[in-house]
């Protein structure tokens, strides 16, 4: 098999970044609109999957694109035996090259056949491998299936995992991320399913894994496709966060890569159409230290405290409320809430982000504050189980707090099951009343 174009490109850089940094958007421009899932190489190009409608039909054709430093398109001639083709990978080594390509037809009412729930069925998940100076032609993974799909290829690091996006049976939505693990001879173990705390009713789709072992994913579980971020915990992953803004819009944002820690691409139909735009650091926010009571006068039978702070020019004093004092007033006015969740689940819904959003403005106010994140359930079930219902849930919202930007040193997770309930079990056994009760609750520890 001939030399292919992009035979000197390495791997994906993939390293993990915080959003403590303020990041920039970039689009990049391409010769043709309806553009994603850009890979960055070694040689400062990129190879992104490009659709083109079939005027006679009014199906899209996908393909793979080069662009490289001069800014100048090609396509990647080695797949001109597939009419569509997407979701390309390359390993860390460079060895390998993932992607997926379309087989029989489904559905004739397609939109883009890799990102769109109405698709080319099945999708075909292929690798080719370096041997040299030459790939090796395209093999298919060995559990591809004409009954399911199989699309959206991720390595770890160390290659030992393979992740993926199937429809298969026994998943919990339309399509699930899964993993295989590679054996010694180099096939690869069963498909394991990420499970419920990583995987909805809708879809998952393009799982992507950095340096560090976080887990980067899209999921239209409240719509559109969002972002989320999960880190590891042991072999598995601690529940995903979504990412903030820039990172996610109002449209569809999709198809994560790393160009280094800070840097690197997503797609996004947030302008109406899909487009790859770059991701870059813009400013490094900074905490500055908090300064120092001079002297504390504590005033009887009102709920502040006033920090007498040196005598300036104008020689004023400036009022300061205590943290703990704020946070107290702050959930009385109901400007800052508890976060509630839904029956047996402990991943954040969306329509408690802005409650979060407030507690995270609330800890960048008071720099210095150690919060307790105190995660509570309902009265059903066992307490054993309960127990650990509830420190998945107050682990969720401390992951939410420092993947935005929170020290993890100013978060401490407890959990503690049915107790203390809001509203009393033996009173009320109202949906609304159970729903109360299974909350995670804010308490300041230190300052």
């Amino acid at each position: 098999m001939k030399k292919i174009i992009f035979i000197v490109l390495m791997a994906i850089s993939t390293m993990a970044f915080t959003q403590e940094n303020i990041h920039n958007l970039t689009k990049i421009l391409t010769q043709n609109s309806n553009v994603w899932g850009a890979i960055p190489t070694v040689n400062g190009e990129i190879i992104f999957v490009e659709n083109k409608i079939n005027t006679t039909n009014g199906i899209y054709i996908s393909r793979l694109v080069i662009k490289k430093k001069d800014n100048k398109e090609s396509t990647l001639s080695n797949f001109e035996q597939y009419q569509n083709i997407g979701s390309p990978f390359i390993s860390i080594d460079g060895k390998e090259f993932y992607f997926v390509v379309s087989g029989t037809v489904r559905s004739i009412a397609v939109k883009n056949i890799f990102k769109s729930s109405t698709t080319y069925y099945p999708l075909q998940l292929m690798v080719m491998t370096n041997t040299g100076n030459e790939w090796t032609n395209p093999v298919e993974f060995q559990y591809n299936s004409n009954k399911y799909s199989n699309s959206d290829p991720c390595l770890s690091q160390d290659g030992t995992y393979l992740y993926f996006v199937s429809d298969m049976q026994g998943g919990y939505g339309n399509s699930d991320i899964y993993r295989c693990k590679r054996n010694t001879d180099g096939s690869w173990g069963k498909p394991e399913n990420l499970g419920s705390n990583i995987n909805t009713k809708g879809n998952e789709r393009f799982p992507r894994i950095d340096n560090k072992g976080n887990l980067y994913f899209s999921s239209n579980m409240n719509g559109n496709l969002d972002l989320f971020v999960c880190s590891p915990d042991g072999n598995d992953f601690k529940s995903p966060v979504k990412m903030d803004k820039p990172f996610n819009s109002d449209g569809d944002d999709f198809a994560i890569s790393f160009i280094d820690e800070n840097s690197g691409y997503i797609s996004s139909n947030r302008d109406g159409v899909d487009h790859i735009y770059l991701f870059e650091p813009l400013i490094t926010k900074k905490t500055e230290p908090v300064r120092k009571n001079d002297t504390i006068t504590k005033v009887a039978d009102t709920i502040k405290t006033i920090e007498k702070i040196k005598p300036t020019d104008t020689d004023k004093a400036v009022e300061i409320v205590a943290p703990d004092i704020a946070l107290s007033d702050l959930l009385k006015k109901g400007k800052l809430q508890y976060i509630n969740f839904d029956f047996d689940k402990w991943r954040i819904a969306e329509k408690h982000i802005p409650a979060l959003k407030d507690l995270i403005h609330f800890m960048q106010q008071y720099p210095t504050v150690i919060m307790e994140v105190a995660g509570y359930t309902d009265c059903i079930g066992k307490n054993e189980y309960n127990l650990k219902l509830s420190h998945n849930r107050a682990v969720s919202v401390r992951d939410y707090l420092v993947a935005n930007g929170i020290d993890s040193n100013r978060v401490v997770a407890k959990e503690f099951g049915s107790t203390n309930p809001l509203i009393d079990c033996e009173k009320s056994t109202t949906e609304a009343a159970h729903g109360t009760n299974r909350r995670v609750e804010y308490k300041i520890l230190k300052y």
